[in-house]
This record gives C-alpha cells, sequence and structure tokens, in this order.
C-alpha cells in the first residue's frame, strides 16, 4: 500500500468486498491494491474448517521485501559518542542561527539525535 501511496495513489474510504483493504485511486480508476499485488507475491492458502464461518481459505501475502535476505549490518562502538558530538554541533549552529525556520530545523535534528541517543541506551 505504502508503494501505491508514494506513486500518488489516493487511499478512498471504501473497502474492498474480497478482502477488506481500502480501496485506492490509482491513475483515475478504482482498485484493491492487495488483490491487485496478490498475483505477484508469494501466496499461501491454507483450509479452514467445513464448519467454519471463515471462508474455505485464507490468503497470507508475502511482502517482497520479507522474502529478501536479512544481512547483519556492523555496528560501531563510538556511535554513542558521535550523537553526543552531532548533538553539540546543531546546538552550536542553531545558537548562532538568525533564521527561525534554519533554527527550528536544527532544533529538529537535536530532538532526532538525542531520541537516538535514548533508545540506545535501553
Amino acid at each position: 500500500m505504502a508503494e501505491y501511496l508514494l506513486g500518488g495513489a489516493k487511499m478512498l474510504a471504501e473497502v474492498c468486498p474480497k478482502c477488506g483493504a481500502p480501496m485506492f485511486e490509482v491513475k483515475g480508476k478504482r482498485m484493491c491494491v492487495v488483490c491487485a499485488e496478490t498475483g505477484k507475491n508469494s501466496v499461501e492458502t491454507a483450509k479452514t474448517a467445513p464448519d467454519s464461518k471463515y471462508p474455505d481459505t485464507l490468503r497470507v501475502i508475502t511482502p517482497k521485501y520479507a522474502a529478501a535476505p536479512v544481512k547483519s549490518v556492523p555496528v560501531s562502538d563510538d556511535i554513542p559518542a558521535r550523537l553526543d558530538a552531532l548533538i553539540l554541533q546543531f546546538c552550536a549552529r542553531a545558537e548562532g542561527e538568525p533564521d527561525p525556520s534554519r533554527c527550528l530545523s536544527y532544533m529538529e535534528c537535536i530532538r532526532t539525535a538525542a531520541e537516538a541517543r535514548v533508545m540506545l541506551n535501553r
């Protein structure tokens, strides 16, 4: 769904009668992106009990990114120190910045770096 939104599609307030996902308007056409992508992604089917109130089949959609192998990323031990230095640099820039909008941008960067620092300490 995110790929369609980023591509300019519009999410509608209607839901797909087949799968219940939100409907989208893509290039003037109304469509269910989940049903459209079902053919592109791997789909597994599981049978349910015959007396169940649910449909006979259950579709499990595996996104493209989930099938990709996960690569481990090396993490540097000096990240907290580098974040601290970055926060200090942004503080110095914000202190001498005459433009309020740029100062606000620096403050947002400081907040983001500080939040990352807190998450690393957990």
